[in-house]
């Protein structure tokens, strides 16, 4: 069995996914096909080589390109994002030129002949090259059957513009045949353009998924200091074995995972805990890639390298989920995938019967109301439906601090009803705060010198130390004496007083009775403090709960969405944070990986689950999640493995999104039935239901007043969205 991975060009929408892989998976020997749009890539298992080319030319009689992602013939990669853009700028701008002459203020100027050639000439590379990849997709649904938003755009803007340029042409014979003198190139247009528009729109949303891994790798080092013989050189880490001696510098990456022979250092395991205080490393502990060495040069032997590295196996589940997670098939492609066909077959019949029972000029008039009636069902407002809706939510939501993916992003946001939060970082500050102090005789000197000894060190507790002193004293003093003590604390002399500060057991160490009356209740990492041999104060120093996020928690509750605390701090920190905030269920001492499991766990159960966090540690579960909210103040590898990002790290944005979203959905649908209702109403009359009444033929204006007033229902009915939140 053959794994074939390939990158497909050419797919503007989910059902395109879902094509191919229904077309692939009816070749004998192809035993799974895995599209995802998003990403633009494809997976197949398939039992030989052989299969390979059979693979590609179906993809190809579909209308797609394809080609191996590294072979070295691929295809240049497009900035989609600004080819959409340029489209619809070049579209719009002639759309509004051939209106002017359509409509007002050059309508039948110079002459109705001369006007009609302006307006063809205007609408050709509107219809032959912004708008190619439509009609690709109607001569695809021709030869496949399967329908989408560009096949109903493909036929309705191929018939206008067909229709308009013959009669333009040969007006004589048109006029002989009993063709409606009426052209449609101001319908082609504006059609076309709106539709590129939306997928300006969708490809912004597209391309964040990428940025993601990119993210992630850029955390692995691309060089490594080896042991070669009896010096260390610099080699490229993809050189690197397992049994190598490998040194870093204070301040670098680690290259690969292993086992410290030499030294000792804090080393930054931020992006694996999440926590913000490093941990202390010595001889036989274990280190991994992607990781940042602290104030000292350690040695340390290679037991994992390349994709074997805890920090490959990250990357890869970010990826893994990215591609599993199936790209959301929008409304109005559900709409249209049946809308097509039977827009098709009532176009059919109009002809038909038209030709068989209608009067003369049968050909004429079976061809006029054939036409009139797949114009008249490609509503212009179907391709505005969803990206007002979008533009406006997300638009409203970046005023409130909360920055959208897209109209995907907004849709996997309704119906959550269980939310894991990570702890540091989202509910908390994420950064080591003096959340507690007691002093004997409520001696504000102590903090003087301990923050005048503690400025002399670079360790994390010590500068949270220092930057709480700055709110009691004003001036500090430099020690007479400082030594730092390995993994337990400092001894110091400051104006002939004598200090030892550090871990309990160092005190006790020193022969220092500690004094019951300055223990303190906090949850945090405790620092004691002697002054000449005795005990004189405690500080404990934690991760402060920000002030909004028991209230949001509080509210998500009474919502009844189901609340989950996953955390890589001790059991004993997890629970009382939890217990604080009235979290329900609490996860602690969990590796990145043990969050995503937790989650697909709960994803099992038919829970729709959203996760919220700000770490490296927290981009596989946010890339899992059905909706991932990353805070604005965290890492730009969990903002980009996200859905959703909030700006200011303001928890009680991520409710307001919900209800946002919840409330943008239904003015989604809303909008695609008012899209749909002028139009579909007026099939009747432009099949020629009116002639059985006495009535005229399809009048021309028809057309454009539908397209009109269901554009301005559509624009009006989205600015609803602005008093959601």
């Amino acid at each position: 069995m053959k794994n074939l991975n390939l990158k497909i060009e050419g797919m503007s929408c989910a059902s395109c996914a879902s094509s191919i892989e229904n077309a692939v998976t009816k070749i004998d020997g192809v035993k799974k096909a895995t599209v995802n749009y998003a990403m633009a890539t494809a997976s197949f298992d398939i039992e030989s080589e052989e299969l390979t080319d059979l693979v590609k030319e179906k993809i190809k009689n579909l209308g797609y390109k394809s080609f191996e992602k590294e072979s070295k013939d691929s295809l240049p990669k497009r900035d989609e994002i600004k080819e959409n853009l340029h489209k619809f700028l070049v579209s719009i701008s002639l759309a509004l030129a051939i209106f002017s002459l359509a409509m007002w203020p050059f309508m039948n100027q110079p002459s109705v002949k001369i006007n009609w050639y302006l307006q063809l000439f205007l609408c050709l590379p509107i219809w032959a090259w912004v708008g190619l990849k439509f009609q690709k997709s109607l001569i695809a649904f021709l030869r496949t059957g399967r329908s989408n938003m560009n096949t109903l755009i493909g036929l309705g803007t191929s018939a206008a513009f067909l229709y308009s340029a013959f009669i333009t042409i040969f007006t004589d014979l048109s006029v002989s045949i009993g063709l409606t003198q009426k052209v449609y190139f101001e319908a082609v247009g504006f059609i076309i353009s709106f539709v590129f528009l939306g997928q300006y729109f969708e490809e912004i949303a597209k391309k964040k998924t990428t940025e993601a891994l990119n993210s992630l790798l850029k955390l692995s080092s691309k060089t490594a200091l080896v042991l070669k013989g009896e010096e260390f050189l610099e080699v490229s880490v993809e050189e690197v074995v397992a049994g190598d001696i490998l040194r870093v510098k204070p301040g670098e990456k680690l290259p690969v995972d292993g086992v410290i022979t030499k030294g000792e250092s804090n080393i930054d395991e931020s992006m694996i805990s999440g926590e913000p205080l490093p941990v202390f490393k010595k001889e036989e502990s274990k280190v991994f890639a992607g990781t940042i060495n602290g104030e000292r040069a350690i040695e340390y032997k290679a037991t994992k390298v390349g994709q074997d590295t805890f920090l490959s196996q990250i990357v890869k589940f970010v990826e893994d989920a990215q591609n599993s997670k199936p790209a959301i098939q929008k409304y109005a492609d559900k709409i249209s995938s049946y809308f097509t066909p039977v827009v098709l077959v009532f176009s059919i019949l109009t002809f038909i019967v038209w030709y068989f029972s209608g009067a003369e000029p049968k050909w004429g008039n079976s061809i006029s109301n054939f036409i009139a009636v797949l114009v008249i069902a490609c509503p212009c407002a179907l391709g505005l439906a969803t990206p007002t809706a979008v533009v406006v939510s997300t638009g409203r939501a970046s005023l409130k601090g909360i920055l959208i993916g897209g109209g995907e992003v907004i849709e996997k946001a309704v119906g959550i009803d269980t939310i894991i939060f990570d702890k540091t970082g989202t509910i908390t500050e994420g950064r080591p705060t003096v959340v507690d102090h007691i002093l004997k005789d409520n001696d504000e000197s102590i903090i003087r010198d301990i923050a005048s000894i503690e400025q002399f060190s670079e360790h994390p507790l010590s500068k949270a130390i220092v930057k709480f002193s700055k709110d009691i004293v004003s001036d500090l003093s430099e020690p007479d004496d400082f030594e730092i003590v390995k993994g337990k604390g400092i001894l110091s002399e400051i104006e002939g007083r004598a200090y030892v500060i550090g871990k309990k057991s160092f005190l006790e160490e020193e022969n220092i009775i500690i004094a019951q009356n300055l223990e303190s209740d906090k949850i945090g990492s405790l620092v004691y403090v002697a002054r000449n041999n005795e005990h004189v104060a405690t500080l404990v120093i934690g991760d402060k709960i920000k002030e909004t996020s028991k209230e949001v928690i509080s509210q998500f509750n009474q919502y009844g969405i189901e609340t989950w605390m996953i955390t890589g701090d001790n059991e004993k920190v997890a629970q009382a944070t939890a217990k604080e905030l009235g979290i329900a269920h609490v996860l602690a001492d969990a590796l990145p990986l043990d969050k995503a499991e937790k989650l697909e766990d709960l994803q099992s159960q038919g829970k729709k689950v959203a996760m919220v966090g700000d770490g490296i540690n927290d981009a596989p579960a946010l890339a899992k999640a059905h909706l991932s909210l990353a805070m604005g103040t965290g890492t730009d590898v969990a903002m980009n493995a996200s859905d959703v990002t909030l700006v200011n790290g303001d928890l009680s944005k991520a409710l307001d999104f919900l209800l946002l979203s919840e409330g943008t959905m239904k003015i989604i649908k809303q909008n695609l039935f008012l899209s749909m209702i002028y139009n579909t109403l007026l099939i009747p009359i432009a099949a020629g239901v009116l002639v059985l009444f006495g009535g005229p033929m399809m009048p021309p204006i028809l057309a454009s007043v539908a397209m009109g007033l269901s554009s301005i229902s559509v624009v009006s009915n989205s600015l609803r969205i602005r008093k959601l939140i």
